[in-house]
């Protein structure tokens, strides 16, 4: 008799209620919900940070990214007893901070605290519970910043089970706000998790603590299910019970919708795994959190101590700019200026002008320090000298408004600075929320440049509603978009090629992507070389082009992840991405 063959469905059940278990009361251990109004939001810029995102990735390859940075202010709420006893001690904040610094470094973030703690002694946010939410929060946040509360322990009013704590998306009410549970806070983990969610990441598992994720194994469908991430593997829901003390995966037996064995990561901070093994994010994850942080989390700031700064102008058609730029930071008494981008101090009065003489884009970071300590501002991509090239007769601008119009207005310019087309602001209340859509016919070998305005300064998203603008060419291309653009921003325009005749990324076309295989690359001119890269900037193969048949690439023996092939012609490179799963 095989024993082993009769125990099977015995063991498998055994499993499975282990596991089943241990997910039931994993599911309490993180109060993250995915709104509607989060949705919504999230769907309004997706094409806007999947470009964010791209260029965080790819900025590894460039010599004009800036390493430094950005300082993240947190309010510290601590709520203990009304007698004032309890509550986290200011050395387990300091250290909670720290290491979730650790994490968050390869993020481009790093967070300091604002002003003093607030400290709130009262014993029934003490043991808070979820339905205190609205009294807490009004009393005690701080608008424009990330409002850390700390408390002995949190219980959900609708099923009375207990939480580590939880954060909300961007988009929708309340969603500056954090909540922890103290002993969760000192774990180590959790609350690198919440901010997680806060920058708009979900669990490894996808929105549901309930079902199995849709996720498959292969990867295929890993934009549209799961946590939206391609590099985070399918997680059918990490929990103590599959996951054992040498943080290994060990449940052999759930498949997913093809019947593939799950090999989840359990190592991933956005996972249910255990606690202590959960200690690190992809590399699209990071790209996630510093996206999100400079399209819909950049408002946050401390009124006291913070770094930022503004510039006249950020885009040039021609190979030269001129830029003044004008500090409008709290608190300091001393600056430092990067404008370039390669790390190296550039200059250290308040208020500077530089002149750039290369076409390129360049991140600007200032460091601020009041004499004690020093934070950081970094803009990526920032100033752009000699303008976005592109190859089209006509630009579609498509503009959703929100439901302020009266503050919303554009223009669109040619290079002489006369002003082609315009509208707005538009009127209150007849276009709130209304679809507006204008044609701009454009001549070859000139430069076109398109500003949009909010006279408030909060964007046309977010708090009043999902709008965001779309700038397309004449084939659909999506050449610019935007949506959390506080007071406005610009896009330039290079009609024509500055570089090389018929190689742009508009020529050039990766399939299929995703793959397991071999990635085709088609192009009108043939590229001279390429070079892949992982998402850390090492190189992982190159070749010379001397045929269609070499750009055939087979990459079987690449590890499943995200991939960056710059292509060469001449003196002129274009960077596409691929997945590999």
């Amino acid at each position: 008799m095989n024993i082993t063959k009769l125990l099977k469905p015995v063991i498998k059940l055994v499993l499975v209620f282990a596991v089943s278990t241990s997910i039931y009361s994993q599911n309490n251990e993180c109060g993250f919900t995915y709104s509607p109004e989060a949705q919504n939001y999230f769907d309004s810029i997706k094409s806007e940070l999947e470009i964010l995102e791209e260029q965080f990735l790819q900025n590894r390859l460039t010599s004009r990214s800036s390493t430094a940075l950005t300082s993240v202010p947190i309010k510290a709420h601590i709520v203990r007893q009304t007698n004032g006893t309890g509550g986290l001690t200011t050395i387990e904040l300091d250290d909670a901070i720290a290491t979730m610094n650790s994490i968050y470094v390869d993020a481009g973030l790093e967070f300091y605290l604002c002003d003093t703690i607030n400290y709130i002694d009262d014993d029934n946010f003490y043991a808070y519970e979820t339905n205190d939410e609205s009294a807490l929060f009004a009393a005690n946040s701080v608008a424009d910043i990330m409002n850390i509360y700390f408390t002995d322990n949190i219980v959900s009013s609708s099923s009375g089970g207990g939480l580590c704590g939880y954060a909300r998306f961007p988009g929708g009410a309340i969603t500056e706000n954090i909540l922890m549970a103290n002993s969760c806070a000192t774990n180590g983990s959790t609350l690198a998790h919440e901010v997680g969610h806060f920058f708009a990441l979900t669990h490894t598992h996808g929105g549901s603590n309930s079902t199995t994720t849709e996720e498959l194994v292969n990867g295929s469908n890993c934009d549209t299910t799961g946590d939206f991430i391609c590099d985070t593997p399918a997680d059918p829901q990490l929990s103590y019970g599959n996951v054992n003390g040498a943080c290994e995966y060990i449940d052999p037996f759930t498949q997913d919708a093809n019947g593939q064995t799950y090999v989840p990561d359990p190592q991933n901070l956005m996972s249910y795994s255990r606690k202590e093994c959960r200690t690190l994010f992809s590399p699209q994850q990071l790209a996630r959190i510093n996206s999100i942080y400079h399209l819909s989390r950049n408002n946050i700031t401390c009124s006291t101590f913070g770094a930022d700064f503004v510039a006249d102008e950020t885009v040039s058609c021609g190979a030269n700019l001129t830029v003044n730029f004008t500090d409008t930071s709290a608190g300091a008494t001393s600056w430092s200026w990067d404008v370039d981008g390669d790390d190296i101090e550039d200059y250290t009065t308040q208020n500077i002008t530089h002149t750039y003489n290369a076409i390129g884009d360049y991140d600007v970071a200032l460091t601020i320090s009041d004499g004690t300590t020093s934070v950081t501002k970094v803009k990526p991509q920032y100033i752009d000298v000699g303008a976005q090239e592109i190859n089209t007769t006509m630009i579609r601008l498509n503009l959703t408004l929100d439901d302020w119009p009266n503050e919303t207005s554009w223009q669109f310019l040619d290079e002489n600075g006369t002003v082609i087309d315009s509208g707005g602001p538009y009127v209150n209340p007849t276009d709130d929320f209304a679809n507006k859509t204008a044609q701009f016919t454009v001549n070859t070998d000139m430069c076109y440049t398109f500003i949009i305005s909010d006279s408030y300064g909060d964007g046309i998203c977010c708090s009043s509603g999902n709008g965001f603008y779309e700038l397309r060419a004449t084939d659909n291309t999506l050449l610019a978009t935007g949506s959390d653009i506080g007071f406005g921003e610009t896009n330039g325009f290079f009609n024509g090629v500055l570089s090389v005749n018929n190689f742009s990324t508009e020529t050039l076309k990766l399939f299929p992507n995703p793959s397991s295989s071999t990635i085709s690359i088609t192009s009108n001119s043939l590229p001279d070389s390429y070079i892949i890269y992982n998402t850390l900037g090492q190189v992982i193969k190159r070749s010379q082009v001397e045929s269609e048949n070499d750009l055939e690439i087979n990459i079987e023996s690449l590890n499943n992840g995200m991939y960056f092939i710059k292509l060469t012609k001449d003196n002129a490179d274009q960077v596409l991405s691929f997945v590999k799963n």
